[in-house]
């Protein structure tokens, strides 16, 4: 492990929350929507996952492009807008976006049908604090951990696959082998971003809404950011370097 490589993900979380609250009103808006977004389709059995894995990629990487193009002279409304659903305007862009929701989706639903059948559900953390056997306990945080490294794993993928596709116009193939070689080469801190920034939205979700709407405004867009921060400043990225990082 790189001490040096380690070092970095203080200064991307740091410079991603100093972005955030750089432009808090367009940023809290836009999460705001989005969470709404998410409970208006919740509900849905199925149709509303599938919907929320197709929309949440757009909006990922119309936050990444605000980011790497901000336009100030825009009113809120218009950036908004932008971020929400400007990449649907892009033909090609859209197309290359919609490659790695579907993947996306395919890869969460076989994750939630293996936390199925090992029994990994929101009632793991409290069966944790509730055995008295330690070697239960012990199996059931074996399982919980695995299961939370490979939802970290595949959100921080996904969200570097939209950032090779929209700061460096890759293709999905071509996102996907570059993402594959950041996480050969900067895996612990790449794993470390994650475990900060994503680890908690799933922790989350095992609770009550109030808490889940708190953590997604504390970490959403950050995590955006700091995505676009480390994908231009590590070694193997190509993005235009943040304004706070030069």
């Amino acid at each position: 492990m790189n001490n040096k490589d380690l070092a970095r993900v203080g200064p991307w979380i740091k410079n991603a929350y100093a972005l955030t609250f750089s432009n808090l009103s367009l940023w809290t808006g836009v999460t705001i929507l989005y969470l709404v977004l998410v409970a208006l389709v919740s509900g849905l059995p199925f149709v509303g996952t599938v919907l929320l894995v197709f929309f949440t990629p757009v909006i990922a990487a119309g936050a990444l492009k605000e980011a790497a193009n901000p336009h100030p002279t825009k009113t809120l409304f218009a950036r908004a807008t932008d971020i929400l659903l400007g990449v649907l305007r892009d033909r090609e862009l859209s197309l290359a976006v919609m490659s790695v929701a579907t993947i996306l989706l395919g890869a969460w639903v076989f994750l939630s049908v293996v936390a199925m059948l090992f029994g990994v559900d929101s009632f793991s953390l409290i069966q944790l604090f509730a055995h008295r056997s330690p070697v239960a306990g012990a199996f059931t945080a074996i399982l919980l951990l695995i299961f939370w490294g490979l939802q970290v794993g595949l959100v921080m993928t996904a969200l570097y696959v939209l950032a090779g596709i929209v700061l460096s116009a890759q293709k999905p193939v071509d996102a996907l082998e570059h993402t594959i070689r950041l996480w050969r080469t900067h895996t612990t801190p790449i794993g470390v971003l994650g475990s900060l920034l994503v680890l908690p939205l799933i922790i989350a979700s095992y609770s009550r809404p109030w808490i889940q709407t708190l953590v997604a405004i504390a970490t959403l867009v950050p995590l955006t950011l700091a995505i676009y921060i480390s994908y231009g400043t590590l070694p193997m990225g190509a993005s235009k370097p943040s304004p706070l990082e030069r």
